[in-house]
């Protein structure tokens, strides 16, 4: 039988912001002013979105991560 209720979604919201490296840490860069680390709660945005900064949702790959993604393509 497959639960129901918010305590089934909330335990689940748990188990995925836990499950990568990247939702783990709990830090957001922005993409286009460079501010960053900024410490969010990965289950709180899971559930309610990322925040935003210069009008772009913020990302949850480091500056480090993200120079490793565009040198990928080369």
């Amino acid at each position: 039988m497959m639960e129901t209720g918010m305590g089934s979604n909330a335990a689940l919201i748990t188990r995925l912001s836990e499950a990568h490296p990247s939702l783990k840490r709990g830090m957001v860069w922005c993409r286009h002013c460079k501010r960053g680390p900024v410490r969010v709660n990965s289950a709180d945005c899971l559930q309610t979105g990322w925040p935003k900064c210069c009008g772009y949702t913020m990302t949850i790959d480091s500056p480090e991560e993200q120079k490793a993604m565009e040198t990928e393509g080369d």
